[in-house]
């Protein structure tokens, strides 16, 4: 069997495959690098190098790694009432104190193989996970058109994919005998790696990347009115999109006991989610973004080693990811239109604020920078690491609104780690992680507006609003008001990983 079809078939074998995250990126990949907070890009360790700087690779001469994760992320989301004050909205998740995610145990593959060539290069191969993130609530309610008299309708399922529970005039809920809602993504990278010795100081390292990503949506039905490819919005079954990229690397051994690295991971361009292009902007398109990191080893005696490390991850270049979600135009340039359109008033067009479209609605997701601290602790056959990671998490308060779907709000990492040396060539890692909570809240835009139901539909219409012809302004009817829903994201993390190597 061939490496990529083996890749390919660990991707589909497993139900689910999350990692613990900075946004959706992993952290790290063997146990070594999450010991140490993902902190390496200067320090050959073990095979599993190349994932963070394929220029380590060529020190580690022959060997072989594989590793195995238990994740168990614990996500939630709360949503409050409206203020006395509110008026009419649009969508309003029911109020509930707090909605756990399922599913909260995932294991995580990992293998690498390196390989010396001659004195001065190396060659290898690693499949990994790069990321992912899973969601899944059970139950709640959805009401649209609040307020609006003769489109009032309550959904089951937080997002409204369920049936009515009672009225539906405008066809607002999805149908479904279904009251679930989340996405499950998984990122896979096949990473073949060369690194070549300048000179006993400096080497460099490539390793082109095909990646692998699985994507599902459930429980979205109620969104698809509102997108320019209604019915590839949600519950499409797993889909795949296939790409590829590279990652280059540098390292230099400055001075005796210090040790620089770099490297930069290009922009993963990937084929589209056809079955979602409803959903994502862009037409379904994911592309993987570009990330770059550097690092500094520094040995402080023979027994004590210290890593600093700083990654910076483009998630805004991916527009399925970084564009925000702007309420206003979406309601006034797509909801509205559409829901007319179903009572026969217009077309029922493409339009650029819908969801699918190129500068549809995202995620809102911001670049992160995070920075990384190992240290690493050689008492001959055992080696005790420790690690600490912070960064700003990339939701902002204006974007919790489908980023109930997404949470990636983790913002610290603790780590711990052992090592022994079983014999010459065989050693055992193990790692544990804790990543506590760090809540984002900040309102639902859709919940609460000034604009009444004239003012609304005069602006769908293309008659009132903005013109005056009839109703109100409305260009600006969504923005942040006290009386909005309250949404709360959460996550908290742990994991245990244990690898076994052999040097060779």
């Amino acid at each position: 069997m061939s490496v990529s079809r083996a890749a390919l078939v660990l991707l589909l074998g497993l139900p689910t495959l999350v990692h613990a995250t900075n946004g959706y990126f992993s952290h790290g990949t063997s146990a070594t690098q999450k010991a140490m907070a993902g902190a390496g890009t200067a320090l050959p360790a073990d095979a599993f190098i190349g994932t963070l700087n394929p220029a380590g690779a060529v020190w580690m001469g022959d060997a072989f790694e594989v590793g195995l994760s238990l994740f168990s992320p614990q996500r939630d989301y709360s949503a409050s009432a409206r203020g006395d004050d509110a008026n009419n909205g649009i969508f309003l998740i029911q109020p509930i104190d707090q909605h756990r995610s399922h599913n909260e145990f995932f294991p995580i593959p990992a293998l690498s193989y390196n390989r010396a060539w001659g004195d001065r290069a190396s060659w290898g191969i690693a499949l990994y996970g790069n990321g992912g993130m899973n969601t899944e609530y059970n139950g709640n309610l959805a009401t649209f058109g609040q307020g609006l008299t003769g489109f009032e309708a309550e959904c089951e399922g937080g997002f409204g994919g369920g049936r009515a529970t009672g009225a539906d005039n405008a066809g607002f809920c999805g149908g479904r005998g279904d009251d679930r809602f989340g996405v499950d993504l998984i990122v896979m990278f096949v990473a073949p790696t060369f690194s070549y010795k300048l000179n006993e100081r400096i080497s460099l390292g490539i390793s082109p990347l095909l990646a692998m990503s699985r994507f599902a949506s459930y429980g979205l039905e109620a969104f698809g009115k509102f997108s320019n490819a209604p019915g590839q919005v949600s519950n499409q079954g797993h889909d795949l999109a296939y790409g590829g990229g590279a990652r280059v690397g540098v390292l230099t051994k400055l001075l005796p006991g210090v040790t620089l690295g770099g490297s930069y991971q290009s922009r993963v361009w990937m084929t589209e989610f056809e079955d979602y292009q409803g959903l994502f902007a862009e037409q379904g398109d994911f592309d993987i973004p570009s990330n770059w990191n550097v690092g500094v080893a520094l040995r402080l005696t023979h027994a004590h080693t210290l890593a600093v490390d700083y990654q910076r991850i483009n998630y805004s270049e991916i527009d399925s990811v970084g564009l925000p979600f702007d309420a206003n135009d979406f309601v006034n340039n797509c909801a509205i239109p559409r829901l007319l359109a179903g009572f026969g008033f217009g077309q029922v067009n493409d339009s650029d604020a819908c969801l699918g479209a190129d500068s549809g609605p995202g995620f809102g997701w911001q670049d992160m920078s995070v920075w990384k601290f190992g240290y690493q602790y050689d008492a001959g056959r055992y080696k005790f690491r420790a690690g600490y990671s912070r960064t700003d998490q990339p939701i902002d308060e204006s974007q919790v609104l489908f980023n109930v779907l997404a949470p990636g709000v983790i913002e610290e990492h603790f780590t711990l780690g052992l090592g022994v040396e079983w014999s010459k060539n065989f050693f055992v890692d193990v790692a544990l992680m804790y990543a506590p909570e760090r809540p984002v809240s900040g309102p639902n835009p859709l919940s609460n507006t000034d604009a009444n139901l004239l003012g609304l539909f005069g602006q769908g219409l293309g008659l009132g609003g903005v013109t005056g012809v009839i109703g109100q302004d409305t260009s600006q009817a969504f923005g942040a008001d006290p009386d909005d829903q309250v949404l709360r994201l959460n996550m908290r993390q742990y994991e245990a990983t244990i690898s076994f190597g052999w040097r060779y």
